[in-house]
Parts: structure tokens; C-alpha cells; sequence
């Protein structure tokens, strides 16, 4: 009896020990799975639309509400807090080989982008970026841009002219934000309607017009039938509007970004380019 009693409690003791030692190795798998998440490089990539001096953005009602328009004052100070904090603003090219090739980047660097490619791009941004000589990246609509040159309208929202493009170059470089799909049919952005065939053609077209291989979702919004279109196309990177930062592990063609909107507090800033910064899980 005494002896079936000790090999049963071997039994257990044995049982347990192994139990003990699984949960152990599934915690230290979870503890450096973990450790290693939170100690990756994690750069934020801003995005942008418009800028308009404060006073035009306090007068005009078309401009005070909206978010996507940013005051000239704040963005200065936000691109001279990158330079005074010695912040890398990185190339398209620099980006995508640490995405796909996991190559190195500087300590502090961080992507700039534009969407819509605007007048004010060129009127406001491109004069302080180059100040502080920073580097940026504009999605333009190809099927907007101007043979020629607009008079510049404070009080309106107006798009680049091939020209001004042109003249940016030492400081921005161009991707495309489609060549006609930036729009909405039927409450849907149309790059989600259109057909794969002719969301290729639309991008092909829009790439050959600027030269580019790199791609912004017009409102953010795709599907896989968009996927596959730019990755049958081969385009290198393509940004959405999804709120996060890009790490290695990020998808090439679902890159998220920092919306910089006219509410974004400089805490809120510091700590977003710093790595810092976590969504509400609210």
C-alpha cells in the first residue's frame, strides 16, 4: 500500500513540475516577446493637410472648425521643437529600407507627409521646413495640379500649380494621393468602388505624372481589392490614416501615421515624435 501511495505522489510531484515548468517558459516567452515590443524603434510619421495663418483661420468660417487646418504659428513651432531636439527627418527611401530591409536609422527620426499636396504647402510649409532644413513628403492629386500658377487666395483652399511643385523639390519630395479617386461616389471614397483594373490604371497614370513609387490612401480608407492593385503595380510604401507608429513589423503597404490635426496640444506632440505617446483606450 505504502509503496502504491509513493509512486502515486511521484506521479503528481512529477505532474506538477512539469505543469510548473510549461507556465514558467510561457511566461518568460510572453515576459521577452513583450520586453522586445516595447524596446523596438518605434517612428512616428506625421501627417499633415493644410496650414493658414491664424488670423484667416479665426475670420474665415469655412477654416476656423476645421480640423485638418492647421495654424502657420503651430507648425512652425512644432518643426523648430524637431530641429532644436536634433530630430532626422527621413526620406521616402531612407524609410522603406528600414521598413522592408530592416535597416538602421538614426536615434531621432521621424517621417513628414502632406496630404492633398496644397497651395499652402508651397506658401507656408516649404519656406519653414527649409529654414530648418527638414525634409517632407506631400501625396498630391496628380488630375489637380495647375499648368499654371494661381494668385495666391488666403481665404481658400487651392491646389499646387506643376510649377511650385517643381520649385519645392530641394526640400519635398512627391507621392501619389491618386490621379482622380481622391473623391467620394455614394458615401464611399471612390478608390473603395472603383475596380481593381481601373484603381491600377488611376495609380499607374498618377506614378508616371510625378515620378514616384510611393502611394497615400485618400481618406485612409482601402480594401483588398486596393492592396492588391498596388501590389501587383509594385509600390513601394503606401500610408493610411490609421492612428500608430511604424516599426519593422509593419506592413508595407499599411503604414500608419500621427494625424497632426489643430487640436493636437505641443505635449501631445512632443510625446507622439518622442515614441511616447499611447492611443485612449476610451
Amino acid at each position: 500500500m505504502e509503496a502504491r501511495e509513493s509512486k502515486s505522489s511521484k506521479k503528481l510531484f512529477i505532474l506538477i513540475a512539469i505543469v510548473v515548468a510549461l507556465i514558467a517558459g510561457i511566461g518568460f516567452f510572453i515576459y521577452n516577446k513583450m520586453n522586445a515590443e516595447s524596446n523596438q524603434k518605434k517612428v512616428p510619421v506625421l501627417q499633415y493637410y493644410y496650414l493658414a495663418k491664424d488670423k484667416d483661420k479665426q475670420s474665415n468660417s469655412e477654416f476656423k472648425d476645421k480640423k485638418n487646418i492647421l495654424s502657420v504659428s503651430e507648425f512652425e513651432k512644432q518643426i523648430k521643437y524637431l530641429s532644436d531636439n536634433k530630430y532626422h527627418a527621413l526620406t521616402l527611401k531612407e524609410f522603406e529600407g528600414y521598413i522592408k530591409d530592416k535597416k538602421s536609422l538614426p536615434e531621432k527620426s521621424v517621417l513628414i507627409t502632406f496630404d492633398n499636396s496644397s497651395k499652402s504647402n508651397y506658401v507656408y510649409a516649404y519656406p519653414i521646413l527649409k529654414k530648418y532644413k527638414m525634409h517632407a513628403v506631400s501625396f498630391a492629386v496628380s488630375s489637380k495640379l495647375t499648368e499654371k500658377v494661381q494668385k495666391f487666395d488666403s481665404k481658400n483652399i487651392q491646389t499646387l500649380s506643376k510649377i511650385e511643385l517643381e520649385k519645392m523639390k530641394d526640400v519635398f519630395e512627391f507621392g501619389s494621393h491618386t490621379h482622380d479617386l481622391n473623391k467620394v461616389i455614394d458615401n464611399k471614397p471612390a478608390l473603395i468602388k472603383a475596380a481593381k483594373d481601373d484603381v491600377k490604371k488611376d495609380i499607374l497614370q498618377s506614378n508616371k505624372l510625378l515620378q514616384t513609387n510611393y502611394f497615400s490612401y485618400p481618406f485612409g480608407k482601402y480594401n483588398n481589392a486596393s492592396l492588391e492593385a498596388l501590389n501587383e503595380l509594385g509600390v513601394g510604401l503606401a500610408f493610411t490614416s490609421s492612428a500608430g507608429y511604424a516599426t519593422e513589423n509593419s506592413k508595407p503597404l499599411e503604414i500608419k501615421r500621427w494625424f497632426i490635426s489643430a487640436d493636437t496640444k505641443m505635449d501631445t506632440f512632443e510625446n507622439i515624435v518622442s515614441g511616447k505617446y499611447e492611443i485612449s483606450s476610451k
